[in-house]
């Protein structure tokens, strides 16, 4: 039954994703876009899931460029998010790391949408090298994570709040762990300081 639900799932998300890119060729439909968008993006880590729960879900790392990666990320997001400044930090990062670059792309992807939907004006993307350890950071100015949400550090996918359905953010916990180096393990962390502040650690 789980292969039905993840053909259906596909199907779908690829219809809302040609959706939100012919949506974005028109000048008045930038709200339709992202509507469409984030549909797409929720069920994909419903595919995720559905991987996680068959035991399928797997790593595939390869060199990156973390300030190409930012990058990237940033400009997709100041398109949707006109409003907001995006900035990048990437003073203290390695100019490349190694991890897989779709799911940790599809994590960060997240994190900055509901990073984006809660900020007053201001969110950051930073990354930088910690204990041996990548770190990968969303920050904004909004009114920070819920209580909730910090307690739960996205161990289940029922932490529904405004800033999403949860299964988001266990996703990328999940993902995080699946990067292993010589005995050590990725893991996300949350926390508020003038705002929400999500950090992903990869090895």
């Amino acid at each position: 039954m789980n292969e039905l639900y993840a053909a259906v799932i596909h199907d779908v998300k690829n219809q809302l994703a040609e959706l939100a890119l012919r949506l974005g060729d028109r000048a008045n439909a930038q709200q339709e876009m992202n509507i469409a968008m984030n549909a797409a993006r929720r069920l994909t880590e419903m595919l995720l899931a559905i991987r996680q729960e068959s035991e399928q879900l797997s790593v595939t790392p390869d060199s990156v460029d973390t300030a190409d990666f930012l990058s990237i990320l940033a400009a997709e997001y100041r398109e949707l998010f006109p409003a907001l400044t995006i900035d990048i930090d990437t003073a203290h990062a390695p100019a490349f790391a190694f991890f897989d670059d779709a799911l940790v792309r599809l994590a960060l992807s997240n994190a900055l949408h509901n990073a984006c939907r809660s900020a007053k004006r201001h969110v950051k993307l930073a990354a930088r090298e910690q204990d041996r350890m990548l770190v990968l950071e969303v920050a904004d100015d909004g009114p920070g994570f819920p209580d909730a949400m910090l307690a739960n550090m996205g161990d289940t996918p029922t932490s529904a709040s405004s800033r999403g359905t949860g299964l988001g953010l266990y996703l990328a916990r999940k993902i995080a762990e699946l990067h292993e180096l010589e005995g050590r393990c990725g893991r996300i962390e949350l926390s508020n300081n003038g705002g929400a502040v999500f950090r992903m650690f990869l090895p």
